[in-house]
């Protein structure tokens, strides 16, 4: 049987599709009240910046993998790791939950979209890593033909005078914006709790999703920049405005392709999350466990439309939490917790 094969654990490129879709997702429904950045061409500059610290702050993640010091292991920290993913697949379905009632169907209340999202994501949870894999595939699919097709649908309205002026911001205000773009995801710390699962030599896979991920959305960025201009800083999600100009013959409505994404997208991310707390707390927990944490989900989404006003948390917030789970507390794991001989004992017998 092929090693990637095995039974209760995913190949390197199965890794590869959820942590892409789970990363992707974030760019392509970001708003500008949340990341308080404009879709022009400075936004191209900090993109590009953003990449290869994307891979910086990966490093004590992927060191923890390779030296067998993964802080998931810690059970006082596993616990806090539980509480941080939960709050990252709140804040996925509070944004979808918000776009679904303000612009798909303003008659329908943001809290009955979340627990739409919540119950899937319990099934999607409940049936593990395996299916979870699957459904990514599926999903890179898509991405794939939608991001070609908005492409070469827009080459005859491409406008290379709407990305000047080039430079406008300050150095410091480029760089800042850098960190948001690099620091507004949460997959480092899923790449540690999925890691385990992993069948295989991944931590290159891993680099590989990131950079495919930035390079994808600097693509968009471009197009989307030179299509719109100006007016892409008054549209609440960019993207999804780019999508719905664009148009294929008499075919005009290529913004369902963005909001197919979208859903699946979000159902991804929200597995994902909710697959990553229920492992920080059992390596096997039960349905009861998963219902719990999927109920916790919803209420915390709830809160955050509440509190909000739909318009999500604010940036500053994850980042803090990205800092802390992603690349502190890693990096604290790298340098002060021993090797785990346990887990390399198993592996080899």
């Amino acid at each position: 049987m092929s090693k990637s094969a095995t039974r209760g654990k995913i190949s390197p490129l199965g890794l590869f599709y959820i942590l892409f879709i789970c990363r992707i997702v974030v760019s392509l429904t970001s708003t500008h009240s949340v990341s308080k950045t404009e879709i022009n061409s400075q936004a191209l500059i900090s993109y590009i910046l953003a990449m290869p610290l994307a891979v910086v702050f990966s490093l004590p993640a992927i060191f923890c993998c390779k030296k067998g010091k993964n802080p998931i292991d810690v059970k006082c920290v596993s616990k806090f790791y539980y509480v941080y993913f939960l709050i990252v697949a709140s804040v996925s379905v509070s944004r979808f939950s918000y776009f679904a009632s303000t612009t798909l169907n303003p008659e329908t209340q943001g809290w009955l979209f979340a627990l739409i999202v919540c119950i899937c994501a319990f099934y999607g949870a409940f049936l593990g890593i395996e299916a979870l894999s699957r459904f990514s595939a599926f999903c890179f699919v898509l991405l794939s033909l939608a991001v070609v097709s908005v492409i070469l649908c827009n080459f005859d309205t491409f406008r290379e005078i709407n990305l000047y002026p080039i430079i406008t911001f300050s150095k410091f205000d480029l760089i800042k914006n850098a960190v948001v773009y690099a620091s507004n995801t949460s997959e480092i710390a899923m790449f540690l709790a999925i890691f385990p699962k992993v069948n295989g030599r991944c931590e290159r896979t891993y680099i590989r999703s990131v950079c495919l991920s930035f390079l994808t959305v600097f693509i968009l960025l471009y197009f989307a920049t030179a299509v719109m201009g100006k007016s892409a800083v008054f549209r609440n999600f960019p993207f999804y405005s780019f999508f719905q100009i664009s148009k294929f013959g008499t075919f005009e409505r290529l913004d369902v392709l963005h909001i197919s994404f979208w859903i699946m997208g979000v159902f991804v991310k929200t597995v994902t999350a909710l697959y990553c707390a229920s492992s920080c707390i059992s390596k096997k927990p039960k349905r009861s466990f998963v219902f719990a944490s999927s109920f916790i989900v919803f209420v915390i989404s709830v809160l955050i439309l509440k509190l909000s006003g739909g318009q999500g948390v604010n940036y500053e917030f994850t980042m803090i939490l990205f800092f802390v789970f992603c690349v502190i507390i890693p990096l604290g794991t790298l340098v002060f917790k021993k090797k785990n001989y346990g887990d390399e004992l198993v592996k080899a017998y």
